[in-house]
């Protein structure tokens, strides 16, 4: 966090004005403006006394204005200038005084003039009271229709009793010397009440809008199961008003609360029997009710509420207000609400059995953090970043750890210093929340809840686009698996592989297309879930509101029509009918149905083509260009499917077959109000065209760069000189194969539960490490299961071993022939120079001239050369006692032509067979 102090800085520019030396100090932040400036007071010494002063600071100019010397040291604790700098309103807070017969504190409001040419005196906007009063100027009041007249407002706040509008009209004068001066003759009309009670209020300075909280009788209600209550129970309300520069104000919002019962009416005083003044944001309540609401003008609209509570024995809570005997030795909960009102939905976050004095002194803050995440941050505990997303529905949430220390800043966001700028409101030090890389490594390292890492990778993925950070951090994972529950390894992996499809394919899609996105997963994993840090358990939850959508005013009733502001947008994201996401799991149903009916050995006992008998590439083969990474580490495979079907084909196929048919359905339900916004069909396809073919390939990019990842963090990445697929596992430690083989397979089952294609080559080098690092009766359940793979080239590589000196390895092999089609066992066996496999060859050549079939047309090619020298027929005695062989040639030779038989194969798996009788 960079932290910089307002105190120092104006210090240093009020030293740079004079040469006398600076007296100020008592630094305080009494309010800040629309234009991003701050107001505040400090304390000088003048004549050997002590005075106030206020002035106007500005950031981006680093200019500070004094706007008036008292003559005394007052308390004030808010103030406001309007536009032109000319009038200032502000709030005096008398302390109770015994000797003066004041038992409680009295807020007093004043009006003072700025104007230079005439000096003024502080007047009293109304008397002093005990409940709190603010006060704020309205910005944005233009003299289009009044020239010569500047008519600027200003609202007062009084807790629990009203909020009223002054006006106060400046004249324009003309002097006698022809010049035109402002002036302001103290006068102004009566104020308007513009809310009669409440029980809290927010000023939004950027959006000019006043939120209030009122009381109102239950409106009836005749759902059926639905709690009917009592006309003495209020329900509270928040409403919004939003003031134009030349329009009337108007209520925007109006929706009702899940609040404790507090006082709501004149006369019930501050609940907990105090005020918290704080004037950022400018907020009128006591300190019962710790609420607040942050607006974005894309149409964001976040209702914070913090609170306390404890569990009681009856499966009810209890609200904590103040303080009581039986709380400073047990545990409270504190909690807070986040209702994110442009989804529709309320996110739940409670911290169990905090001591009481710990809970009691924490207050959260919170901020926009970038385009996409709600940051809440909890002084001593932890930070909190929740996933508030325009694009799509509130998920992942992280939580991050706070550094330790006996206290924490009371935040509150200050305007003009930047993105993401937060001021201490007791120091006056300005921080810039930063989520910085170091803070998401060390959470996803040092923590072992799932939920924080599948966080972190959906943020470096989707917000981020740092893909690299989130392919180390998946290495690291794979590296250290072990204090990882069984399955969140491979959830890491989903994660990955459905964001990164997700990001590379909305980087690359036309913006005509980009509504599409809405119907297709970002994240396999919605749903909010606890969060263990530290020694603190976080529990999120989230619920949705019921019937959102009326409770924001529409366009068409609006005093402004035709303007486009963050209301508006609020209600086309409140209104815009729910897209139904498609889900890995419905394209995984639809392809295990396909799989089924898809046996690429099948295709080898029909009468198919063989299958192609590509030789591996070289090792400077230019290799596949993606859209992830670099692609300069090389894979340990050929990217070669040696097979007659590819099941990365298949995949692939049923992928772009679903999204397309789920596009294609979704846009046809919304007619009219169609993403493609009424194109025609002709659009609609395009645009899902696009979309499928982009997402297809990203499917495929995001897998390959998994599998890269994978390899890199275990070694088991080749070098540019180095031999690569079948090689590379036999010159591997079998310990390392064997490491290799376990995590390759959480990589296999993660594309597989994700309906995601794996790159080719892995299948056939994924079964032959499997050969070389399990038990061979393992081997074969996994052969069984279909997770391995016996294509025609990991076949030919397992019975090309030398390793046929131990009875046990031939009898395994005369298995695995067994396991795969009939033709991959014949060209499985001719490739095998093996003794068994001259006399299962010869068998077969035998009984199928025997049984009167031909020898086929590929006789020339597959006829079979001796791999030694051999007598022939010589080597059999003859003469008076006839060579068994020759008699079996004799049977041979009347059954089928010479030119079908093949002598060499009959002869050699003879003599391999007398030998091996003879020995």
């Amino acid at each position: 966090m960079a932290v910089q102090n307002i105190a120092v800085k104006l210090c240093g520019i009020l030293q740079s004005l004079t040469d006398d030396e600076i007296t100020a100090r008592e630094w305080r932040l009494l309010g800040q403006e629309q234009d991003g400036t701050q107001l505040l007071s400090w304390v000088s010494t003048k004549d050997t006394k002590e005075v106030l002063n206020i002035g106007l600071y500005t950031n981006k100019t680093k200019t500070l204005t004094t706007l008036y010397n008292f003559n005394e040291n007052l308390n004030i604790i808010q103030a406001s200038v309007n536009a032109s700098h000319t009038l200032l309103v502000y709030v005096v807070k008398q302390l109770p005084n015994e000797d003066c017969g004041t038992l409680e504190a009295l807020y007093c409001p004043y009006l003072l003039c700025l104007l230079p040419d005439k000096p003024s005196e502080p007047v009293a906007i109304e008397e002093g009271s005990t409940k709190q009063i603010m006060v704020q100027y309205v910005y944005g009041k233009s003299n289009k229709y009044s020239p010569g007249i500047r008519n600027d407002r200003f609202i007062l706040f009084k807790h629990l009793e009203c909020i009223k509008i002054y006006r106060t009209p400046m004249f324009l004068n003309e002097c006698d010397d022809g010049t035109e001066k402002w002036g302001f003759d103290g006068v102004y009309p009566e104020p308007e009440t513009i809310v009669k009670v409440f029980s809290w209020a927010q000023w939004d300075c950027v959006n000019q809008v006043l939120y209030y909280i009122h009381y109102r009788e239950p409106t009836k209600s005749f759902a059926e199961g639905e709690e009917v209550k009592s006309p003495s129970e209020m329900t509270p309300m928040l409403s919004a008003l939003q003031f134009h520069a030349d329009l009337p104000h108007e209520t925007v919002l109006n929706i009702p609360l899940s609040l404790p019962h507090l006082p709501s009416g004149a006369g019930g005083g501050a609940a907990c029997g105090a005020y918290e003044d704080a004037p950022l944001p400018l907020r009128v309540h006591d300190c019962s009710l710790d609420l607040q609401i942050i607006c974005d003008q894309r149409g964001l609209l976040c209702i914070c509420h913090h609170y306390l509570y404890k569990p009681l024995d009856d499966s009810t809570t209890s609200l904590v207000l103040e303080d009581s005997a039986d709380l400073k030795d047990s545990g409270v909960n504190f909690a807070y609400s986040i209702t994110l009102l442009q989804h529709g939905v309320v996110v739940h976050s409670v911290v169990p059995d905090l001591p009481w004095a710990l809970a009691k002194s924490l207050r959260p803050s919170y901020t926009l953090y970038e385009d996409n995440h709600l940051l809440v941050n909890i002084p001593m505990l932890y930070t909190h970043l929740i996933d508030i997303s325009v694009h799509h529905e509130p998920c992942c949430h992280i939580v991050i750890a706070a550094e330790d220390s006996n206290s924490g800043p009371s935040l509150a966001p200050i305007l003009g210093w930047g993105a993401h700028a937060m001021v201490d409101l007791n120091t006056l030090d300005v921080v810039t929340m930063n989520v910085a890389e170091k803070d998401l490594i060390m959470t996803f390292k040092n923590n072992n809840s799932v939920e924080n890492k599948l966080a972190v990778i959906h943020y470096l993925i989707q917000h981020e686009g740092n893909l690299d950070l989130a392919e180390e951090l998946i290495s690291w994972l794979c590296v250290n698996q072990r204090t990882c529950v069984s399955g969140d390894v491979q959830r890491c992996m989903q994660e990955y592989l459905v964001g990164a499809t997700f990001a590379v394919t909305r980087r690359a899609l036309p913006n005509t297309a980009m509504p599409l996105m809405r119907m297709l997963p970002f994240t396999m994993h919605l749903k909010f879930a606890d969060v263990k840090v530290r020694d603190l358990c976080v529990s999120v939850c989230m619920e949705k509101l019921w019937n959102s959508s009326a409770v924001v005013l529409a366009a068409r009733q609006r005093v402004c029509q035709f303007v486009e502001d963050v209301w508006t947008r609020l209600w086309t994201a409140l209104n815009t009918p729910p897209r139904n996401r498609l889900t890995p799991q419905a394209v995984l149903d639809k392809l295990r149905v396909s799989l089924y009916c898809y046996q690429p050995e099948a295709l080898s006992r029909c009468s198919t083509p063989m299958s192609p008998t590509a030789s591996a590439p070289s090792i400077s083969a230019p290799q596949r260009r993606s859209s992830i990474g670099t692609g300069q580490e090389l894979l340990p495979f050929f990217e070669v499917d040696v097979c007659t079907a590819s099941k990365q084909e298949h995949v692939i196929a049923a992928n772009l077959r679903e999204v397309s048919v789920h596009l294609m359905r979704e846009t046809s339900n919304q007619t009219g109000s169609g993403p493609t916004g009424g194109t025609g069909g002709r659009g609609v396809e395009s645009g899902v065209h696009a979309l499928a073919t982009r997402w297809a390939s990203a499917q495929l990019d995001a897998s390959r760069a998994l599998c890269r990842a994978i390899c890199r963090a275990l070694a088991a990445t080749p070098a540019h000189n180095q031999q690569r697929g079948f090689t590379f596992i036999d010159e591997m430690e079998p310990a390392h194969a064997f490491i290799l083989f376990k995590v390759l397979e959480q990589y296999y089952l993660a594309t597989e539960s994700a309906a995601f294609p794996l790159p080719q080559g892995f299948s056939s080098f994924f079964t032959y490490l499997g050969y070389r690092a399990l038990p061979f009766h393992t081997f074969v359940q996994h052969v069984h299961r279909s997770v391995l793979e016996l294509q025609i080239d990991v076949v030919k590589a397992i019975i090309a071993s030398k390793d046929d000196d131990n009875k046990t390895t031939v009898n395994n092999k005369l298995r695995l022939i067994q396991l795969v089609g009939e033709g991959r066992a014949r060209r499985a066996l001719a490739a095998w120079p093996s003794k068994a496999a001259l006399g299962l060859r010869a068998r077969d050549h035998a009984a199928t001239l025997l049984s009167g079939g031909g020898a086929g047309g590929h006789l020339e090619q597959t006829r079979h050369r001796p791999v030694r020298d051999t007598a022939g027929i010589a080597a059999l005695p003859s003469g008076e006692r006839l060579s068994p062989l020759d008699t079996f040639l004799d049977l041979l030779t009347a059954k089928a032509s010479l030119n079908e038989l093949d002598f060499n194969l009959i002869i050699e798996a003879t003599l391999a067979s007398v030998q091996q009788d003879i020995s």
